[in-house]
C-alpha cells in the first residue's frame, strides 16, 4: 500500500492556519512532497501530498494529532490515499488573461476553449476584482496541436464577448520586460492624425480611402504615404499645429504611460505618421524614443515630400531591434503594441504582442488582443494585479 496520502484543508482565513497544519506534520516527521494553498476573499484552501514513511506515526495517528487543529479552526479537513493523476514532466506552460466586465460564465467559456483543444488548466487566479475582472490561467498545452487555432478562437470569444484576452507562452512572459513600444495612430491617439491634416486641406475623403486600405494591408504603406503627403501639399505649419487640439489620447493613455514609467519601463513611440505631432506627444508625456517621418516644410510651408527614410512596416521593426540594442535587452524584453497591418514586423519581434482594436490584417502576429477603449489595460496582461496597481497611484505606498 501506498505510504502517501492528499489532504485538503478548506477554512476561513486566519493567522497561524497553515503554520498549525504543517507543524503538526513536522512534528511527526511526516514530510510534505507537494502543496499548493491560497486565500479567496477570506477563505483559506489548502492541499497537500504526504509520505508517511518517514514518521513512525501510522495513518490513525495522524489523524488523531490533526483533530484538534480541525476543531480550533473550525477546519474541513479531507485525507485519502494518493492516487497518480495527471502528471506532465514536459510541460508547455502559456498564460491565458482575461478581462473585462464581470458576467456569469466567464470562466465556463473559457474553459470549454481548453478542453476542446486538449488544454490542461493548471492554475486560475484573479488579478482584477469588482465589477471589471481580470483573470489569470496557467494552461499546459503540450497536447495542443496548433497553438495559433486556439488563438483564433480566443480573439472570436474576443470579439463575441467585449472581453479582452492574451495568450502567450510562459518562458516569454517570465523574461522581465523593459520597454513598451507604441504605435501613434488609432493606437496611443484616437483616429489617424493624417485624416485631420487632411480635413483642413479639404482632401479628407480621398486620403482616408488611401489610409483605410494601407491599414488593412490592400496596398503598399511607403507608396500609400507617398500618395497622400502629395494631397497635403500646401499646409502651413499654423495649420499643423491646429491639430494638437483636435486629436485626443487614447482613454487611459497618460495614466498608463505614467504608470510604466514609474514601474521603471521605458516608453516608445514608433509611427508611420509625422514627427512635427510625435515630438508634441514626447514633451507631453516625457516618452523615451519617438521615431516618424519627417514632412518635409520649406517657409513655413508642406511641400508634399519626405525627408529622410520612410517609416514602413519593416522600418519599425528594425527600430525595435535598435532599441533593444541601445537599452541593452533582448527583443524578448519588449512589448509592442499596435493596430494596423504596418504594425505587423514590429509585433512579430516583439517579447508580447498586444493588437489594439486590431485590423485583421495584424490578429495572426499577436499575442493578445484589447478590444476595449482603456488602453491601461495592458498593464493586466503585464500580470500587474490591482493591488499592485493601487500602490503605484498612490505613489508606492
Amino acid at each position: 500500500m501506498s505510504s502517501l496520502y492528499v489532504i485538503s484543508a478548506v477554512a476561513k482565513d486566519q493567522p497561524g492556519l497553515a503554520h498549525r497544519i504543517s507543524q503538526a506534520l513536522s512534528d511527526m516527521n511526516i514530510n510534505i512532497v507537494d502543496i499548493d494553498a491560497r486565500s479567496v476573499r477570506g477563505h483559506f484552501s489548502m492541499f497537500l501530498v504526504v509520505d508517511l514513511s518517514t514518521s513512525t506515526f501510522s495513518y490513525d495517528e495522524m489523524m488523531e494529532r490533526m483533530s484538534p487543529i480541525e476543531s480550533k479552526f473550525e477546519l474541513g479537513l479531507h485525507v485519502e490515499p494518493y492516487e497518480a493523476g495527471r502528471r506532465n514532466p514536459s510541460k508547455e506552460l502559456m498564460i491565458l488573461t482575461v478581462m473585462g466586465h464581470d458576467r456569469p460564465g466567464i470562466v465556463a467559456s473559457v474553459s470549454q476553449i481548453c478542453a476542446k483543444n486538449s488544454v490542461n488548466i493548471e492554475s486560475i487566479r484573479m488579478i482584477a476584482r469588482g465589477n471589471y475582472i481580470a483573470m489569470e490561467l496557467s494552461l499546459d498545452g503540450s497536447d495542443l496541436d496548433d497553438m495559433a487555432l486556439l488563438r483564433e478562437e480566443y480573439y472570436a470569444f474576443s470579439e463575441e464577448t467585449g472581453l479582452d484576452v492574451s495568450l502567450r507562452d510562459e518562458d516569454l512572459f517570465n523574461k522581465p520586460k523593459r520597454v513598451v513600444i507604441f504605435d501613434c495612430d488609432s493606437t496611443l491617439v484616437q483616429g489617424e492624425v493624417i485624416d485631420e491634416m487632411a480635413e483642413i486641406a479639404g482632401v479628407g475623403a480621398r486620403v482616408k480611402d488611401v489610409t483605410a486600405r494601407a491599414m488593412n494591408g490592400e496596398i503598399d504603406f511607403v507608396q500609400a504615404i507617398k500618395e497622400r503627403i502629395r494631397l497635403l501639399k500646401g499646409l502651413t505649419r499654423t495649420q499643423l499645429e491646429s491639430i494638437f487640439d483636435t486629436v485626443h489620447l487614447t482613454p487611459g493613455a497618460e495614466d498608463l504611460i505614467a504608470t510604466l514609467h514609474f514601474m521603471g519601463y521605458k516608453v516608445a513611440v514608433v509611427s508611420g505618421g509625422f514627427s512635427f505631432f510625435t515630438d508634441y506627444l514626447k514633451d507631453r508625456l516625457n516618452l523615451d524614443y519617438v521615431f516618424a517621418n519627417e514632412l518635409e516644410i520649406k517657409n513655413g510651408v508642406v511641400t508634399g515630400e519626405i525627408k529622410g527614410r520612410i517609416i514602413d512596416a519593416q522600418s519599425k521593426a528594425d527600430i525595435l531591434n535598435e532599441i533593444a540594442e541601445r537599452e541593452n535587452i533582448s527583443p524578448d524584453q519588449i512589448v509592442a503594441v499596435g493596430d494596423g497591418a504596418n504594425d505587423r514586423f514590429m509585433l512579430q519581434n516583439a517579447g508580447l504582442a498586444i493588437a489594439f482594436n486590431p485590423k485583421d490584417a495584424l490578429k495572426k502576429y499577436s499575442n493578445g488582443m484589447l478590444s476595449n477603449d482603456n488602453l491601461s489595460g495592458l498593464l493586466y496582461f503585464l500580470g500587474i494585479p490591482d493591488a499592485q496597481m493601487e500602490k503605484i497611484k498612490n505613489g508606492g505606498t
